[in-house]
């Protein structure tokens, strides 16, 4: 009780300091039920408030019955809520938040962490903020986001894909990709996210590091463009896709050598193109022919 005392004192004290100058005034939509994502924060004087990091310039007041916001300082939670009352101070909106739930953002307290422009994947391809949680990694883009979960039934991954805009919070879109994906790989396997470039998602399957699968989608037409089994080096310039592809055997290469073909994918409409003449690969050598 008189830790809930407390909290209510330092949050009395805290709101009336900034309600000494009059308010401007606030819009309907600013009250009512809302589910945000964001992190409590402490302050110097002691007070708890709430952050949403895509509401820049708006600050929430929160009050908790059970008195339990210190246990979630400064880790990623969803906090769903009623908003009571709202006002404008020194360029700042302040909204007094009710507090009707809690939950972070990941099963283990404090394990989630967030990293902006990242680069994953093939060389070339896009960076992302990557949000890394327990058992699966969120990679966040201008227009889509990618989740890359553990199978559980596989040594794998499951890969989803949704649509977002810059006005929507990555945190909520990395926790509703559990819903509805735009796309998604539901076989484990070896298959791994292997980045993102325009429209054009990459996915390899096997040690990238030997010959392995290569797989591009055209998430926008919702076409796979390409499904090949190459060498190592892949990788994206100005819009292609640049990959030495294994061809089936030809009477030109010798026993125990393999066709490869060097060739280029173009990200827009799609299309392969053989770049010069093949070789034969064995043991990490090439001969013309």
């Amino acid at each position: 009780m008189r830790r809930l005392h407390c909290t209510l004192l330092t949050l009395s004290l805290f709101v009336s300091g900034l309600c000494c100058a009059p308010a401007l005034a606030v819009t309907a939509q600013e009250t009512g039920k809302k589910t945000l994502y964001g992190m409590f924060k402490q302050t110097p004087e002691g007070g708890i408030v709430f952050l949403d990091p895509q509401e820049t310039g708006v600050v929430y007041l929160p009050f908790d019955a059970s008195s339990i916001m210190s246990g979630y300082l400064d880790i990623q939670v969803q906090v769903k809520g009623e908003i009571r009352d709202a006002f404008n101070r020194n360029g700042k909106t302040y909204r007094m938040l009710t507090v009707s739930d809690i939950h972070p953002m990941t099963a283990e307290y404090g394990s989630t962490t967030t990293q902006s422009g990242r680069h994953f994947g093939l060389p070339g391809t896009e960076t992302a903020d990557v949000h890394a949680y327990q058992n699966r990694t969120c990679y966040v883009y201008d227009r889509y986001a990618v989740l890359e979960t553990l199978a559980d039934y596989s040594n794998g991954h499951t890969l989803r894909v949704v649509t977002r805009t810059a006005a929507d919070n990555p945190s909520a879109v990395c926790e509703n990709l559990q819903g509805t994906p735009l796309f998604e790989i539901p076989n484990g396997g070896e298959f791994t996210f292997a980045g993102l470039s325009g429209d054009t998602l990459f996915v390899e399957n096997g040690k990238p590091s030997a010959l392995h699968g290569l797989m591009a989608v055209n998430l926008a037409r919702q076409k796979q463009t390409l499904d090949a089994t190459v060498l190592p080096g892949a990788a994206v310039s100005k819009g292609t896709l640049h990959y030495t592809e294994k061809f089936k055997a030809l009477k030109s290469c010798p026993a125990g050598t393999t066709p490869m073909h060097k060739m280029s994918l173009d990200l827009a409409n799609g299309r392969t193109q053989s770049l010069g003449s093949g070789f034969c690969k064995a043991s990490g050598e090439g001969t013309p022919f």
